[in-house]
């Protein structure tokens, strides 16, 4: 754990990833155990470690708080959006993001899972051109496909 100006930061390293593919497969096998009918809702934790892993980014410890999930090597702040396939391939751009805060951040990452919650693509927007998709949203939730029209793919 470290600190940048009184944010708190981990790396996210293989032990740690390694400890999420334990979470992923609880959260498979609890789904089989209910015949797809439940879910644990870990989406968007295992997401962050995923997207944040593969581009080498320090996970903040406390989001809610500092208003970002996490740091790239510039210092830039960074907002994580994750989407889980209901079934095979990747997600259908009509389904949403979770909702953004209010929070400033320099860029966002959208990661797409597949339904083994496998990372297959990232998707990279700036604030700048996301903001204005955000705001006309009702709950600031935007389709992937609108999320995608202001961004790029970064992985793979």
């Amino acid at each position: 754990m470290k600190s940048s100006n009184a944010r708190e930061w981990i790396v996210v390293d293989n032990v740690l990833v390694q400890k999420v593919k334990l979470a992923i497969e609880a959260a498979l096998s609890y789904e089989v155990a209910t015949s797809g009918k439940r879910k644990l809702g870990i989406t968007g934790e295992v997401g962050e470690i995923l997207v944040c892993h593969k581009m080498g980014l320090r996970l903040m410890l406390d989001p809610r708080s500092v208003g970002y999930d996490a740091l790239d090597s510039h210092e830039q702040r960074v907002e994580i959006k994750t989407r889980r396939s209901e079934s095979d391939g990747l997600p259908r751009d009509a389904g949403r993001v979770s909702t953004f805060s209010e929070h400033k951040f320099d860029y966002a990452l959208l990661g797409l899972l597949d339904y083994q919650y496998r990372l297959c693509e990232i998707w990279q927007a700036d604030y700048n051109n996301l903001w204005p998709i955000i705001d006309k949203q009702k709950r600031r939730n935007p389709n992937l496909s609108s999320f995608k029209r202001v961004a790029h793919k970064v992985f793979p």
